[in-house]
């Protein structure tokens, strides 16, 4: 499970990624409550991305008994840093700065054409690069609910992507949701066959 790259999210923040390769135990020291979790995961690929992003808190000189988490899931830092994490079959990702910033890595699939109706409105799909342009939209809804403190968003009604560039790997957003009404820039890039998204609000 080798460490990937390193993207510096100016002005002090880092999104790091980790490719998991199976087989390859991961030295990594985990509290008593992330160990119980993590024998309560039934698929490898989980417990897998689990411990790598284990791994990429050690590499931001960071420790598992450094993260906290809601009742609803959300990761916390105890120093009081921001921390948004990810990952997706190969792949762990994790962000740590001052600033907010919600990250998403996905698998690019054709099966994501299936699943349009259920988070595409009013989105223009680049005809012959749809799984790609569909998996990009779909990590930037991703990437804004993991800013919204588990608002009940819709992504088909409430997140609108506006804008999205595939020379530059940038993009514009909105959320309509009732008082929680935003504008979004983002940045992208396509990762083997994988999206990675970061957001942050404008």
């Amino acid at each position: 499970m080798p460490f990937y790259k390193e993207i510096p999210l100016p002005p002090h923040g880092v999104l790091m990624l980790w490719k998991v390769e199976t087989g390859e135990g991961l030295p990594v020291s985990l509290t008593e409550a992330s160990r119980k979790r993590l024998a309560g995961m039934k698929r490898q690929e989980h417990r897998n991305g689990f411990l790598a992003v284990r791994m990429l808190l050690e590499r931001a000189g960071l420790s598992d008994d450094d993260v906290l988490y809601e009742a609803d899931g959300r990761p916390l830092l105890k120093d009081g840093r921001q921390i948004s994490i990810s990952h997706s079959h190969a792949f762990a990702a994790l962000y740590t700065g001052p600033e907010p910033y919600g990250i998403d890595i996905e698998k690019i699939h054709p099966r994501i054409i299936k699943n349009r109706p259920h988070f595409i409105r009013d989105e223009v799909i680049l005809p012959g690069f749809e799984p790609e342009t569909l998996t990009l939209i779909w990590t930037v809804k991703e990437a804004i609910f993991k800013l919204s403190n588990s608002r009940p968003l819709s992504f088909l009604t409430d997140l609108h992507v506006h804008s999205y560039d595939l020379s530059s790997g940038t993009g514009t957003a909105v959320s309509t949701f009732p008082g929680w009404e935003k504008g979004f820039c983002f940045q992208f890039e396509q990762i083997e066959d994988y999206m990675l998204t970061w957001c942050k609000i404008t």
